[in-house]
């Protein structure tokens, strides 16, 4: 259960539109203790939300939404959130290589990030470096920001909006995130990446320009969990299967 100021943050909408919706009667919400607050469950808020507009859900902005700007490069476009499958180690780092590099990743004006277990940064930051001599220069100028998931959807959430707006505030143009999600699937199990990854492309990647390759392991996942993956990230199936497989 969220408090209205969790549900807020979640939706990227203020408090306000939270109570004009529920007094309507629009979304449900549970009133608990003397002062009857509002309780709000995840499930209800994002079938609230499948129901609305992109646009124009907060009085007129609270999100923008990306347009395909054409090309054929799967990180030339803000607002492509795709799905990469591997099967191997080697498969990964290539995936993650290209996908951060091309089309004019960690350069000036573009922030990317890097989201991973530390053993499999250091194999796709030890490939990187060998075609990317000023890697270590764009660590260092916050050019390519690395971490590992956190232990809850919310908690991840609340992350990329902090920091791609931070990143935007320094004066980015553009957003670009690998994240390889084997790590954050055996935290959080598969129920809730689901949910993890229907939010992040609801209600975090509109309100930026912003590209997002999510990886994920055939030799983890089963035949329907990467089939559900594959519903969950729609644009992939706009790009060639070579772009994306490994």
């Amino acid at each position: 259960m969220l408090d209205i100021r969790q549900a807020a943050e979640l939706l990227h909408v203020s408090e306000t539109s939270l109570r004009r919706w529920t007094n309507a009667g629009q979304l449900a919400c549970l009133r608990v203790g003397r002062k009857r607050e509002r309780r709000f469950r995840r499930a209800d808020l994002f079938a609230f939300m499948e129901e609305q507009p992109i646009e124009g859900l907060d009085g007129g902005g609270s999100g923008k939404p990306m347009t395909d700007r054409g090309g054929d490069r799967t990180a030339e476009t803000a607002g492509n959130h795709l799905c990469g499958l591997y099967r191997s180690d080697e498969g990964r780092t290539r995936l993650a290589a290209s996908f951060l590099m091309d089309g004019g990743g960690l350069r000036p004006g573009s922030v990317c990030f890097l989201v991973a277990l530390p053993d499999v940064r250091a194999q796709i930051l030890a490939h990187l470096g060998a075609e990317h001599p000023t890697l270590e220069q764009d660590v260092d100028a916050g050019r390519l920001l690395l971490s590992q998931y956190h232990d809850s959807a919310d908690a991840q959430h609340h992350y990329w909006q902090t920091h791609f707006t931070a990143a935007l505030r320094g004066g980015a143009r553009s957003l670009r995130v690998v994240g390889d999600m084997t790590g954050f699937f055996h935290t959080i199990g598969a129920r809730a990446l689901a949910d993890y990854e229907a939010g992040y492309d609801r209600f975090v990647a509109p309100s930026f320009p912003l590209a997002t390759l999510c990886l994920y392991d055939v030799r983890v996942f089963s035949a329907l969990g990467v089939l559900e993956m594959l519903k969950l990230h729609a644009d992939t199936l706009r790009f060639p299967a070579k772009q994306l497989l490994a």
